[in-house]
Order: C-alpha cells, then sequence, then structure tokens
C-alpha cells in the first residue's frame, strides 16, 4: 500500500511538475540571442510579445505577438504579423535527445504588400541587405540552404503545416485610383512534409472586392533537398471554375498544363465587355519556363506555351483556338465552319442577323508587333480576304490592312446594315483597299485613316432613286415617261476612292445604263453627306424625247446625243439633285457657236441663203432663251 501510495505521489509531483514547466521555463531569455539574426535575415525589426513552453495539446513552444514591422520608406505599419505560432514536437523522439516536428501552426496571420507610386514593391527589400557578407562554411560542411521556399519547405520535415484565419492585403499606390486587393479568411493545410514523401495540400480563402471563393487541392513531390518535384497534380476552383494544374519542376525547368472542361465568362469576377456570356470548353495549355523565373523579360518570353487549345461556344456558333509561343513569338489560329452574328457577344451593328462561313484566321504576336497574316470567310455569297498589321503599347495604336471582296452580293449586305435605308444599292460587287490609320474610334479613325481604294458592282439596281427621272423633272420635260420611275437599273458601276480625313474622294465614277452612261466624280463623308457631280449621258433615243419638249435641251445636243451636268447633295439617306446650269448653257453656248459659225460659213461659199440664215437665228435665240 505504501508502495502504490508512493507511486501516486511520484506520479503526481511528476505530471505538476510538468504542468508546471511552461510557468518555471523562460524561453524569452532566448529573445536577446536570436532577434537580431531574425533581423538581419529579414532586414526588418521584429517585435515578440512572449515565447512560452506548451504542454497541451502537445508539447512544443508558442509565439505570442510576433510583428515584422515594414519598410519604412513605405510605411511604419507592420508588414506581417500573426496572433500566434505554435510548435509541437513528438515526445518520444525528445526523450531519445532528437526533435521532431509534428505540427506547425500560423494563427491569422496578416501580410500587406504594397507597391508604392514608383511601382516598387515592399517585399523587394525583404531579405539580407545589400553589402552583408555569407560567413564561411567548415570545409566539408553541407552549403546553405538557397533560400528557395521549395527548398526550405523540402528541410523543414513536419507531419503538418496550418495557417488558420490568416489575411493577405495587396494595394496598388501606382494605379489612379489605388486599388487595392485582399484574401481573406485564408486557411491552409500542408500533410507529410518529410524527404522522399508526397505532401497534399489544401488552401481555402475569399479574394475581395470580387466576393470570389477560391480553393487549391492536391499533392506534389516526391520531396527531396534539391528543387525538384517529380510530379504535381492540383484542382483549382475559382468560384464555379474549376481547372486542373498537372506537371512537373525538374531540371531547372517548370513544366505546367492547365485543363478545364468548361468556363462561362458569367463566373470570371471580372467585368468584360461582353453583351452575352461566352463558354470556354476544353481548355488546354501546356507550357514550359526556365526556374527560377528570369526577372526583367517581357510577359511572352517567360514561358514557351508549346500547346494551345480551347473552344469558344457562342449560342449555336463555335470557334476552335489553337496557338503556340515560342521564341517570344505567338501564333495563334482560330476556324470556324459557320458563325452567326447574333450569336456574338459584342453589338454588331447589324439589324438582321447574317451568317458568316468558313471562317479562318491566322495571327502573329511578338513584342508591340501583331499581325494578322490571314483573314478569310464567306458572306453574302461573297468571298472576303483581309491582312494587316498593328503596334500595340499606345491608347491610339497605329495599324494598316488591305481588304479584298469577290461576289459579295451587295443587296443583303446594305439591307442587313440599314433595312430603312430609302436608297439601297443592288448587285454583285468586288472591292479592294489599302488603309492605314491609327486608333479604333470613329473620331480618331475620322481622323487618320486613309488609303485608296476600288469597288465594281455588276448587274444591280439602285433603289430609291432614278436618276433619269430626276434629269426630266429638272428640264421640267412633259409627256415623257421614264421606265422604273424610283430606280436605277445599271449593268456596270465602277470607281476609284481615296479615303483621307474623314471624307471618301470618289476620282472616278463610271455608270452604264441603257438608257444612258454616268461619269463623275466629289466626296462622300463619314457623316454620310453628299457632294458629287456627274454628267449623264444619254442615249440617243432619250435624248431627242427629252430635246423635243426642252428647248435648252435641244441645244445641248451633240452628235445627237444629251450630256446633262447633275450636283448631287445632301445625305446618302436623302440626296438633293440639281442641275449644274452654268455646265449645261455653256454646252448650248457651244453648240449656238458651232451653228452661226456653220451658218456664216455657208452665207460666204453661197449656200446659204440670207432669209435662211435669218431663220436659223431666231431658232437658235428661241431655243436658247425658251421662247
Amino acid at each position: 500500500m505504501k508502495i502504490v501510495v508512493g507511486l501516486l505521489v511520484v506520479i503526481v509531483l511528476l505530471v505538476g511538475g510538468i504542468l508546471s514547466l511552461p510557468f518555471l521555463v523562460d524561453l524569452n531569455q532566448y529573445q536577446d540571442r536570436y532577434k537580431p539574426l531574425i533581423e538581419e535575415a529579414l532586414n526588418r525589426k521584429v517585435q515578440l510579445q512572449d515565447i512560452r513552453l506548451t504542454i497541451w495539446p502537445r508539447l512544443g513552444a508558442r509565439v505570442a505577438g510576433f510583428t515584422v514591422l515594414d519598410d519604412p520608406s513605405f510605411r511604419s505599419g507592420p508588414f506581417a504579423s500573426l496572433t500566434s505560432l505554435d510548435v509541437g514536437v513528438k515526445l518520444m523522439p525528445l526523450l531519445s535527445r532528437k526533435v521532431e516536428i509534428e505540427e506547425i501552426t500560423l494563427r491569422d496571420p496578416v501580410i500587406t504588400v504594397i507597391k508604392n507610386a514608383a511601382g516598387i514593391l515592399n517585399v523587394s527589400t525583404v531579405g539580407p541587405a545589400s553589402g552583408t557578407t555569407t560567413p564561411p562554411t567548415e570545409p566539408g560542411a553541407p552549403p546553405p540552404p538557397a533560400g528557395d521556399p521549395l527548398q526550405a519547405l523540402a528541410l523543414l520535415a513536419v507531419d503538418r503545416v496550418s495557417i488558420d484565419g490568416g489575411q493577405l492585403t495587396y494595394r496598388d499606390l501606382s494605379a489612379s485610383p489605388a486599388a487595392e486587393y485582399q484574401v481573406q479568411n485564408l486557411e491552409l493545410s500542408l500533410k507529410s512534409v518529410h524527404l522522399g514523401e508526397t505532401p497534399t495540400i489544401h488552401v481555402g480563402a475569399t479574394v475581395q472586392p470580387y466576393n470570389l471563393p477560391v480553393t487549391l487541392d492536391g499533392g506534389f513531390g516526391p520531396l527531396v533537398q534539391a528543387l525538384e518535384i517529380k510530379r504535381y497534380d492540383l484542382a483549382l476552383g475559382l468560384g464555379r471554375i474549376a481547372i486542373t494544374v498537372q506537371g512537373s519542376l525538374t531540371g531547372g525547368k517548370l513544366n505546367v498544363t492547365l485543363s478545364a472542361p468548361s468556363i462561362s465568362t458569367a463566373d470570371i469576377p471580372i467585368a468584360l465587355p461582353l453583351t452575352k456570356p461566352v463558354q470556354i470548353k476544353h481548355l488546354r495549355v501546356a507550357a514550359t519556363a526556365p526556374y527560377p523565373f528570369r526577372q526583367g523579360i517581357p510577359a511572352m518570353e517567360l514561358a514557351e506555351v508549346t500547346d494551345l487549345g480551347l473552344a469558344v461556344v457562342m449560342g449555336g456558333s463555335s470557334l476552335n483556338v489553337k496557338g503556340t509561343v515560342l521564341g517570344g513569338h505567338a501564333k495563334i489560329a482560330l476556324t470556324a465552319p459557320s458563325v452567326n452574328t447574333a450569336d456574338l457577344p459584342v453589338d454588331t451593328g447589324l439589324k438582321h442577323p447574317v451568317d458568316v462561313k468558313n471562317l479562318e484566321v491566322n495571327a502573329d504576336l511578338k513584342g508591340q508587333d501583331a499581325r494578322l497574316t490571314n483573314l478569310s470567310f464567306q458572306l453574302f455569297d461573297g468571298q472576303a480576304k483581309a491582312l494587316g498589321g498593328m503596334s500595340m503599347g499606345s491608347a491610339t495604336p497605329p495599324f494598316n490592312g488591305k481588304v479584298t471582296l469577290q461576289g459579295l452580293q451587295l443587296g443583303p449586305a446594305l439591307a442587313a446594315v440599314s433595312p430603312d435605308s430609302t436608297v439601297s444599292v443592288s448587285g454583285t460587287a468586288a472591292m479592294d483597299i489599302a488603309v492605314a490609320g491609327r486608333g479604333f474610334s470613329m473620331p480618331d479613325l475620322t481622323k487618320t485613316l486613309e488609303g485608296p481604294g476600288h469597288v465594281e458592282v455588276k448587274d444591280g439596281r439602285i433603289e430609291g432613286v432614278s436618276l433619269m427621272q430626276e434629269a426630266v423633272t429638272l428640264l421640267k420635260v412633259v409627256g415623257l415617261s421614264v421606265e422604273n420611275a424610283k430606280a436605277t437599273a445599271f449593268s456596270a458601276m465602277e470607281s476609284d476612292f481615296v479615303i483621307k480625313q474623314g471624307v471618301v474622294t470618289v476620282a472616278k465614277l463610271l455608270l452604264d445604263s441603257h438608257d444612258f452612261q454616268a461619269t463623275g466624280q466629289g466626296t462622300v463623308g463619314f457623316d454620310q453627306a453628299l457632294n458629287l457631280a456627274v454628267n449623264l449621258n444619254l442615249s440617243q433615243t432619250v435624248s431627242q424625247k427629252i430635246a423635243g419638249s426642252s428647248p435648252i435641251a435641244r441645244l445641248a445636243l451633240k452628235d445627237g446625243r444629251l450630256k446633262l451636268p447633275l450636283l448631287i447633295t445632301g445625305t446618302v439617306q436623302n440626296p438633293s439633285y440639281g442641275l449644274d446650269m452654268k455646265g449645261l448653257t455653256g454646252k448650248a453656248q457651244e453648240q449656238v457657236q458651232e451653228k452661226l459659225k456653220g451658218a456664216v460659213e455657208g452665207l460666204l461659199k453661197g449656200t446659204t441663203a440670207p432669209a435662211d440664215l435669218k431663220k436659223e437665228g431666231q431658232d437658235l435665240l428661241k431655243g436658247l432663251l425658251g421662247k
């Protein structure tokens, strides 16, 4: 009985001694020794409230009130802080004088990353100050760790690392206005962190201001002392978006493959300039990059994308995209058998849906230069082809391009753009145009767009305009009926033009109709303002009919044909017509002069009698004066 009581007393004393260890052992005495080393390593001032030994729930140590102050050039507040850092060790190895860490827990860590107005991050000054030297190592001693997080993790040897209730804030003071983003409610669980094992990871957080839940689950390893991971397999969740990330990190090369079965732009937490959601399906991106990442190089040269593939699904239309990025040179190919403009997530300006068939796009991007090497599609029974280039990096990027159209049915095309127009043109059109400019807004295009072009239209009609009717009306011809009084049919229309400073200058306009041929020149503004001078060279039959009812028109006859100078002003939607009276009377005067000259010559030669000369003079005056 005494032995039992003695054992109980010993156990009680032992338990009491163990429970009193946190109060008897003062670990704060080691602050003065290790705190300067931590400050030197971080190049930051460090504050520690308390360091205590812990017995429950596991043997270890707790650092309370750990704070790393920020660089004074950024601010005077903390750069990082946490409520407590708990380190738990295994008891049995400790009895054999071996320290094996069982768990590390960071509670409520708060980190603030700041980019100042000069674009410098406060994390860039974390680490040993420049000019410090590394103390020499003993011969044969292992080299110090390279400082890479992966290497440090491999050497950590711990069963579990966790973060509970963390927050990461990123504040960009270089933006206008200043922007701030936060990763809130950060939870991290890292298990089996030992050499030769494959750790598993779980991360959960919420990104503000988007209120976007983010998760990361998977594994990576096995861990080795070198900076290598033979394989990692992670599942990334961004709200409703699920992405699989797989790859390896071996031989100083990071290999990564991203894949996602379906991504909706409606689930992306940033505003996109789209009028309706778009589905991205069968996404696959395979890339390689040297690790550690190279600094100070363009993003296009940071990694090589050996395979890029996805399908952009818009309603009933689908675009297949493939591409690569090699040596900083990106190549993209886009194909689609058919795309209906009603499915497009942008405002096309078309009043009626249009089917674009056999779409093919090939584009290159290197540095700031983007080139469209091929764009081809079928539209309105015609074939369109284009190529061009653009230099990016400015608010109004310069560009140039060439467009060729063949066999385009002009009537349906114009009806899709402006179905309510009072004037429309039909026919089979062909066009070549080469342009250059800067920017893509209408003010920029009005100011900078320029280039020559040529257009032809075969077997067409101008609905809503009858040039013959306008001519008959202006000449006040009575009793002459005009076929197609509200349309102008033509077998061919052709024009050369030049675009410059918001004006299309028509250098040559030819129009061949049954009753006339027309030639002209003038301008058409981007604001649809018209200023055209057109000469109608009427057929002999029509000329004789008009001349029989219009004295001034009769005097303008030459070789049995009438040439009427028309002035077309107003707008494309509401044109106005007028006779160039100066030109018309000039032609009449020429005819009078020729007839007088012929009559005088006939009088001198004796072939014309004085009475006949008098009669011809009276007829000329009547015709000229309209009496």
